[in-house]
């Protein structure tokens, strides 16, 4: 768009990261949780990339999430753990269990799963996926969200977030094949981004307070967020909270508490990470193989008419990214006047952006 501003991945990274350090985060957690952020937007998931730096920098400044948590596993056997996030960033608690599920599973050659509790919102769900694709293994996510946005079907009370899920597929030779959704029509962070730049939204993408269908982004904001696939979107996403906090003592339903609203109590949020060991199922030589042959035939499907190209889930993103790694990270107006107002706030200037 043209209202937006144009700055390089890295020195957004970089300059995130002396955010966070500056709100007492260890130096190796900041630039950990900056560089998820800014891969999500060099994606295009602009919804969970920087956009959400000024809340984090706000409920990290106020004590309501931990810079330097005290994480710790409460329970295991070979194939689970539950992992305590200690109130810490959920990209931090998130990269630590979804690491220890990979690290199991490397050692006993069999699918784990690592239930979290005690952890905060944690970006995009693809990043942590794609950790056991690097390990040769099929990676799996699912959270809770951090905001009651959605209705049961049927109901006029918020008491569901929309729950967003990965799972990622490794490839040999190209970008992993990885789903990444939520379980609204649109992830909530799309309509902030939205309401940020003052932009409308599609109509079909959220209610008011009436449960009215809006094209407001804010009035989207205050009212909810529209289930994908009508009562199956409330199913889903009602499965995928289950999964994400009954297995660690992660609040759910009314115990869940607003990201941005309640700047007292921490989240508590849950998480689910699993990882399957390709190689605990099939050899590698043959999966990879099945992989390649499975692209090429959706991939080689006759298109419709306009259609130039069949993308497999995620392919899109990871084209994106390298494009904008090489000409710059396009940031909204809106986004990029909050993050200079924030390093205005903690004494740290801004990165200067491409002409």
């Amino acid at each position: 768009m043209s209202n937006d501003v144009v700055v390089s991945a890295d020195a957004l990274v970089d300059y995130c990261a002396a955010l966070f350090e500056t709100c007492g985060m260890p130096r190796d957690d900041a630039t950990l949780a900056s560089l998820q952020l800014v891969t999500a937007d060099l994606r295009g998931v602009e919804s969970h990339g920087v956009v959400r730096v000024p809340i984090y920098v706000e409920r990290l400044r106020c004590g309501v999430v931990a810079a330097r948590p005290a994480m710790q596993v409460v329970r295991e056997t070979a194939g689970s753990a539950v992992f305590d996030g200690g109130n810490a960033m959920g990209q931090i608690a998130g990269q630590r269990a979804m690491e220890l599920a990979v690290d199991k599973a490397r050692v006993h050659g069999d699918p784990v799963f690592v239930s979290v509790r005690n952890s905060n919102h944690f970006g995009a769900a693809a990043w942590f996926a794609e950790i056991a694709v690097r390990a040769d293994m099929i990676g799996l996510a699912f959270t809770i969200g951090g905001i009651n946005h959605m209705v049961p079907w049927g109901g006029a009370e918020a008491m569901l977030g929309n729950n967003p899920f990965a799972v990622a597929f490794p490839m040999r030779d190209a970008p992993p094949v990885v789903l990444d959704m939520a379980c609204s029509v649109a992830a909530r962070g799309k309509i902030i981004v939205a309401a940020k730049e003052g932009r409308p939204i599609p109509a079909d993408w959220a209610v008011d307070t009436d449960g009215q269908p809006t094209t407001d982004a804010v009035k989207a904001l205050e009212g909810f967020v529209a289930p994908v696939g009508g009562p199956k979107g409330y199913a889903l996403t009602l499965t995928i909270g289950l999964l994400s906090t009954m297995l660690s003592g992660a609040y759910f339903g009314s115990e869940v508490t607003h990201m941005y609203d309640d700047l007292e109590h921490p989240q508590n949020i849950g998480h689910l990470f699993g990882v399957l060991p390709i190689a605990a199922f099939e050899s590698l030589v043959v999966y990879f193989e099945r992989m390649r042959k499975a692209a090429s035939d959706i991939r080689g499907v006759r298109r419709a008419p306009g259609v130039d190209r069949i993308h497999l889930p995620g392919e899109r993103e990871a084209l994106l990214a390298e494009q904008r790694r090489r000409d710059g990270l396009p940031v909204g107006h809106g986004t990029w006047s909050e993050l200079v107002d924030v390093g205005r706030q903690l004494g740290i200037a801004a990165p200067r952006p491409r002409p």
